[in-house]
């Protein structure tokens, strides 16, 4: 019994001695981290890191040692992020921010989690805002990627990719990224960029004599934003189509949205008052023929159908 009993104090005894050993170095390594903060963060948040794991497996003894760990290391993975982002090394920045939000969400910063969060995606829009702007199309719509997948509500980003994806003819691909946008804060200026595609497409159809496409086309743009250059085309189409009704209709928009085409082009004064002949209003048709009776092109065939109408 005394012999088993002496057995059992020498092992109570050195494991007491190990673990002061563990607790004199895991505060050795906590106040090296401390001294290395101003000259090399990334050396001070690896012994940090040995401090924190070290510290942490002696319980209650290295408690403070461990709190004090957890407080520093995510506002120092921010702080290098914050130096990479001035070194436009942004890659490695994000990396950094998003270990920070990692640890600060595992160790109750939320502050940190917080700042990381909201820095991520004006890091990454920056970056991808400058390479729109160099006209870089294919770095922006990486970038703006890089903003979608670290935030997909940024309407912003949807849009801007959008911006790229068209510059690059990518049509299809702007539509989705437009229509995406739309869905996340930016109704607006999405409908303007999607009015602006279609009637791009109508006009492509016009140059193809795909009247049908050219008329479905410009009638798409005007469900987004209603404009003159899509009411001429689909009055000029639904005429070849014999959609006379809706011709007429489309070209009296043109003319109320702009006003000055009404001396710039007769021939589409013309083209409403034929349209609404075949309509049956031949009154309103009339109006119309005498507006441009006196043309110095047209003013013949105007008077010919004041003629046949027995316009007043």
């Amino acid at each position: 019994m005394k012999k088993i009993f002496a057995t059992l104090i020498v092992v109570l005894c050195t494991l007491g001695i190990a673990s002061a050993q563990d607790m004199e170095k895991a505060t050795e390594l906590y106040n090296n981290a401390a001294a290395a903060i101003d000259n090399n963060k990334a050396e001070a948040i690896t012994l940090f890191e040995q401090a924190l794991e070290m510290a942490g497996k002696l319980g209650d003894e290295g408690a403070e040692i461990v709190t004090q760990c957890k407080g520093i290391i995510p506002k120092l993975y921010m702080s290098v992020g914050k130096e990479l982002v001035n070194e436009k090394n942004l890659d490695d920045a994000v990396a950094r921010f998003k270990k920070a939000i990692e640890l600060g969400e595992a160790y109750g910063d939320a502050e940190v989690v917080e700042e990381a969060k909201s820095l991520i995606p004006q890091i990454l829009m920056a970056d991808a805002n400058q390479a729109l702007n160099a006209k870089d199309y294919a770095a922006a719509v990486d970038g703006y990627q890089k903003v979608i997948d670290a935030d997909p509500t940024n309407g912003q980003a949807h849009l801007r990719k959008g911006q790229a994806l068209s510059a690059q003819g990518k049509v299809d691909d702007a539509i989705k990224s437009f229509e995406l946008a739309s869905e996340n804060g930016q109704e607006e200026a999405a409908a303007k960029q999607l009015s602006n595609i279609y009637v791009k497409k109508a006009v492509a159809c016009q140059k193809a004599k795909d009247n049908k496409g050219m008329l479905e086309n410009a009638q798409k743009s005007t469900q987004y934003v209603d404009n003159a250059n899509a009411q001429k085309l689909i009055g000029l189409s639904a005429k070849e189509l014999k959609q006379f009704k809706v011709a007429a209709e489309a070209f009296e928009a043109y003319l109320s949205m702009n006003p000055k085409a009404a001396e710039k082009e007769p021939q589409i004064i013309y083209y409403l008052g034929d349209c609404l002949v075949k309509t049956g209003d031949n009154a309103k048709a009339c109006g119309y023929f005498k507006s441009i009776a006196q043309d110095a092109k047209l003013g013949e065939a105007a008077r010919y159908q004041i003629t046949q109408l027995k316009c007043n």
